[in-house]
């Protein structure tokens, strides 16, 4: 027997920095649900959800936006089920299991650059939000030096954080969160006790939205429900380190009701009930601007400047919570983006970078995200990403349930180097869905490409089975082959 040398302090880092990137998690670091129920909980209280619920109740009204905010939690809470589950039983993140089912070992490349460009965007947008918080808080002007000092700075964090701090950012979790939501029920106190406001107008709010309830129906669906796909994304990949399917359903329900139920109820009733403290702040802090452009100021904050909310109405505590909570956040958004990353080098190469470097690479792309301007951008953005994330979705749960009857041996199971019935169906269904979004045809294009993703599969396996037009890989050496 050979005797196990100690790990050096590098080389334990170096492991600590890989986690598994491109191999099954084994089953001693499998944890339970309610402990890995944390990772997308902390993704589902960052100021970008904080935004996106706010805003899809401005747009839609408080009844009909926590409708919304229900059926897309249930839609999510599917979603994340079935995706857990895969990678429950392959061991491996979202992007490596669709090697396995959907798109092959050199097809898993294409839905590789679809998650990390709807992640590292998440990463881009709520970076942005940060900044503008921080320019509010001191106020600070918004010049080149300012941008290079503040984004650097936290791109710095973030950076360190996905490499070596992951572990520390998802222990710190549970206390972030925590203290996430007692600010933001205090911002609710101070509103509703001390400020007078009445609740009521909240609750009975119609949206910004003219007309009737379709039309209000379609814009708040429009704005939450593209995120759908990317909180089941974001499960799959810690659904891996699962011990039971029952821990996939816990995990994989907790995101999807925090973001979209309980962050709905907070975003609303700060937002709306805030909006009138929100105006005469900034009458206060700029001479001479009128009512009306105070009003338009304060509504582009929603989205804008999520930030400023709790700067106005908690002052430093809700600096510093939009910071830490943003840390948790934005760990894994990173952490996320380079197990893309990686999936995307090895599949297209067959070498294996570190995930480290695709950090900084991941990095380095949300800041080119920022420059190009995606907050003023993001609606837009998150829709037409989320008709290929949902498409990508689709094809792996077809794949998987309908295709191969949920049966799987990795020991057995043969890869192919191109699933083209899985490439060509991804492709198909998420032009359809941006096609109809972007002729204002249909608003809700990405439900659609996933509902022909999940048609449209099953037909064009039984057309083009195993092994056409590619070769295979062994189940076993397409994990291999990544080490």
């Amino acid at each position: 027997m050979r005797t196990r040398r100690p790990l050096s302090a590098d080389s334990a880092l170096a492991a600590a920095a890989e986690d598994h990137a491109l191999v099954s998690v084994p089953t001693a670091e499998r944890k339970s649900g309610y402990q890995l129920a944390l990772s997308p909980i902390s993704v589902a209280t960052a100021l970008v959800v904080f935004a996106i619920a706010g805003f899809t109740v401005v747009l839609a009204g408080f009844a009909l936006g926590m409708l919304v905010g229900v059926l897309v939690a249930a839609f999510a809470v599917v979603l994340g089920k079935a995706l857990g589950r895969m990678a429950f039983e392959t061991g491996m993140s979202s992007t490596l299991t669709s090697r396995f089912f959907g798109f092959g070992f050199a097809g898993s490349a294409i839905g590789s650059v679809i998650f990390a460009v709807m992640i590292l965007g998440f990463l881009a947008v709520e970076a942005a939000l940060l900044y503008h918080g921080t320019l509010l808080m001191f106020d600070l002007p918004d010049s080149w030096t300012m941008r290079i000092l503040i984004y650097g700075g936290m791109t710095l964090l973030w950076i360190a954080l996905a490499i070596f701090g992951i572990n520390l950012a998802l222990r710190a979790s549970g206390v972030l969160v925590a203290v996430t939501l007692l600010v933001a029920v205090y911002m609710i106190v101070k509103i509703y006790a001390v400020d007078g406001a009445d609740p009521t107008d909240v609750f009975t709010y119609r949206g910004v939205v003219p007309g009737g309830w379709w039309p209000r129906f379609e814009a708040a669906v429009s704005v939450m429900g593209a995120t759908a796909g990317t909180i089941a994304l974001v499960t799959a990949d810690f659904a891996r380190y699962c011990r039971t399917r029952r821990d996939v359903t816990i995990l994989a329900t907790a995101g999807p009701v925090t973001q979209n139920i309980l962050m709905t109820v907070l975003g609303s009733l700060v937002v709306i009930g805030g909006m009138p403290d929100v105006i005469a702040y900034l009458m206060d802090h700029n001479t001479g601007m009128t009512p009306e452009a105070a009003g338009a100021a304060g509504s582009a904050y929603v989205m804008g400047n999520t930030g400023a909310f709790f700067v106005i109405f908690a002052g430093w505590a809700g600096f510093i919570t939009i910071y830490a909570a943003q840390a948790k956040a934005q760990a894994i958004n990173a952490y996320s983006g380079s197990l893309s990353l990686v999936n995307l080098v090895n599949s297209l190469t067959g070498r294996k970078p570190a995930r480290a470097v695709m950090v900084v690479v991941g990095n380095i792309v949300a800041l080119l995200m920022i420059c190009a301007g995606i907050l003023e951008k993001f609606t837009t953005y998150l829709a037409y990403l989320g008709a290929m994330t949902l498409a990508m979705c689709g094809v792996m749960i077809a794949d998987y349930y309908l295709v191969r009857r949920a049966r799987f041996d990795r020991t057995t199971h043969r890869v192919e180097k191109w699933n083209w019935a899985g490439v060509l169906t991804l492709v198909a269904s998420a032009a359809v869905g941006i096609v109809l979004m972007h002729t204002d045809v249909f608003d809700l294009g990405f439900l659609v490409s996933f509902a022909c993703a999940c048609l449209l599969y099953p037909v064009l396996r039984y057309w083009m089975p195993e092994g056409t037009g590619t070769s295979f890989v062994a189940g076993e050496e397409a994990v291999h082959e990544a080490h």
